[in-house]
């Protein structure tokens, strides 16, 4: 590349920094400064496991609040659940016409497929005709009057609060928050909505009132908090998002959690969406089986690792507000966000320009042409390019093995103030937009990098003869397995369900470092030690040195990732970053040394076998 066009778009880069700064100024003005958590358990995974150990429910639930449990999440009442509370008795349409013809009673015209009701307490199924799409028939049956709901809707139909109960909970100083249910046709959408209920969460994959009756549903919600439930997308939502106070939910399905996560696992992952992802709501449920063993036993260590790891990493834990929702008011300029992407942009020009011949041109078409197919045409892909290529540049820029490293963070926070500065709006910050391509962070910048270091030596087909004919030693060997495990050790541990779990010792670690300060990512751990290994390891022959500066770059493309969690607080990704860099160098200093003896002693036992 030209170097007046190279200097060209450095120079924009450091100008785009300005309407970043800005912009990120504004974010920082705008983020919760509170650090409040609430939490509500499942109620009927409550009852559930209340009944297996033959207790009552909610006397169950006062033994958990001693140990830290604030809140109980309660369901809409359904015509099944009326009938085990023995609010209501209910017959399906063939139990109907089976009893009425063994009792020889005229036969009831109703469908077999149907659901009937009756009251056995004043008023209990009044919401359940409210609510139905058609004004439900009565048909006389013994003598009784029954109300009759088409469908087989024992399990769905939606039958309004149990007010009762809810008080109960109240007056036990339980935060409360509601389920409400959808079904097709739903009518007075939300006006039987508890006043009690300071939280929504809407069960089932769609939201109350979902398709035709959302503003009926909008106005209801005001003043209670509406559960963005994590990982979890509700039809409905994507409307109402913005006319409506909402919140950030995390949850685990009940069979998961049974079977997989330890008390302590579990902490760490309620401690980790709570200080990492922007989560004020923590949605738990209790042990049903005892795969993992005792279930009352591991509920309570559960609570208490819970109350007192948040405690410790400086959350309240209690109700939240209503009276607003996150992050409002907060609309970054969209002339700002374009001149930060023109910093973006001038990154790519930049990384045009690292590769011989026409393979950098390439390269830069090929990582705008994937951001845009997988971003689409916007800030989405300007985000995406940012964080796909600043990890490259900072090793490709500085040859100097003693500014390398901090070369290359230094670039990459650059990348991750224009990366937050075009991606961050309203809507990404609160998580309901997420960033698109976080696995391509993960695979590109390495395969970018490796293919520049191994093109600055020689072309590919020069490569491929040399590694043809090498001379491979048992240390290079090692030192190349240690990576190669290490790396695919980074795939395999990716998500909330790896492969390979965490171990106890593991989890205590991270319980630690999340009490002293944001946990830095596994990756950051794993690559910086590889890169102050090849900055400082001697001279390891290029095909050793390539893949552990390639490692570095996971690191540095481990920080991008960090800043393109939007729901993250700003300075806790910084933290997290600088504490990984910390303890990274540390610990790669420790390697060199290390590497060293382990290289000339297995060289020594070479040279005498």
């Amino acid at each position: 590349m030209n170097g007046l066009v190279r200097r060209l778009a450095l120079i924009v880069i450091l100008a785009s920094l300005a309407p970043a700064a800005i912009l990120i100024g504004q974010r920082l003005a705008s983020e919760e400064r509170e650090r409040v958590i609430a939490m509500v358990m499942d109620e009927e995974a409550l009852q559930e496991q209340a009944w297996a150990l033959g207790l009552d429910p909610f006397e169950l639930a006062l033994a958990y609040q001693e140990v830290g449990l604030s809140g109980i999440a309660v369901y809409e009442e359904t015509p099944e659940s009326l009938a085990r509370s023995g609010r209501a008795a209910v017959l399906t349409g063939r139990e109907a016409i089976a009893r009425a013809a063994a009792a020889g009673d005229p036969v009831p015209d109703v469908p077999g497929h149907a659901v009937l009701l009756r009251a056995l307490e004043p008023g209990a199924t009044d919401r359940l005709i409210a609510t139905a799409p058609v004004p439900p028939e009565t048909v006389e049956i013994a003598g009784e009057p029954w109300t009759v709901v088409p469908g087989d809707v024992l399990e769905t139909r939606p039958a309004g609060p149990d007010p009762e109960r809810i008080a109960r909970y109240v007056e036990a100083g339980f935060d409360v928050a509601y389920r409400p249910r959808n079904a097709p046709g739903l009518r007075e959408v939300g006006r039987d909505f508890p006043d009690a209920a300071r939280y929504l969460i809407h069960a089932g994959l769609d939201l109350a009132g979902h398709p035709n009756a959302l503003t009926e549903l909008v106005e209801a919600s005001q003043g209670r908090l509406t559960a963005v439930i994590e990982g979890t997308p509700q039809d409905g939502l994507a409307e109402v998002r913005h006319q409506i106070p909402t919140v950030r939910l995390l949850s685990f399905n009940q069979d998961h959690l049974n079977q997989h996560l330890r008390p302590l696992e579990l902490v760490d992952k309620y401690l980790l969406a709570a200080e990492e992802r922007n989560v004020r709501l923590l949605y738990l449920r209790p042990y049903t089986e005892e795969q993992l063993g005792d279930m009352r036993e591991n509920t309570e260590a559960f609570l208490v690792g819970l109350n007192r790891t948040l405690a410790a990493s400086g959350f309240r834990i209690g109700p939240l507000p209503t009276d607003a929702a996150a992050m409002e008011g907060y609309e970054p300029s969209l002339w700002l966000r374009a001149a930060a992407g023109a910093g973006v942009v001038a990154a790519l020009i930049v990384l045009a320009g690292f590769y011989p011949g026409v393979w950098g041109p390439l390269a830069a078409l090929a990582v705008g042409g994937v951001s845009v197919a997988v971003a689409g045409v916007g800030f989405g892909a300007l985000a995406l390019i940012a964080a796909l290529v600043f990890p490259v540049l900072g090793y490709g820029l500085v040859r100097d093995v003693r500014w390398a490293l901090p070369a290359a963070t230094g670039t990459s926070l650059i990348g991750a103030a224009l990366l937050v500065a075009v991606g961050s709006d309203a809507s990404s910050v609160l998580g309901l937009t997420p960033f698109r391509g976080v696995a391509l962070t993960l695979v590109v910048p390495p395969a970018l990098f490796l293919a520049h270091a191994m093109l600055r030596v020689r072309g590919p087909a020069a490569w491929l003869r040399a590694l043809w004919s090498a001379e491979i030693r048992v240390g290079h060997v090692a030192v190349a397995a240690i990576g190669v495990a290490a790396l695919a050790l980074v795939v395999i541990r990716r998500g909330n369900t790896p492969l390979i779990p965490a171990t106890d010792l593991e989890l205590q670690v991270r319980a630690f470092l999340a009490e002293a300060f944001a946990r830095p990512r596994f990756k950051e751990l794993l690559g910086h030690p590889a890169a102050v290994l090849a900055l400082g390891g001697g001279r390891w022959p290029e095909w050793i040195r390539a893949p552990l500066l390639t490692g570095g770059v996971i690191a540095q493309a481990s920080i991008l990732n960090s800043f393109s969690h939007y729901h993250t607080p700003l300075a806790v990704s910084f933290e997290r970053t600088v504490v990984a860099l910390a303890i990274g160098v540390l610990a790669g200093l420790i390697l060199i040394p290390v590497a060293k003896l382990a290289v000339a002693a297995a060289t020594r036992w070479l040279r005498t076998a």
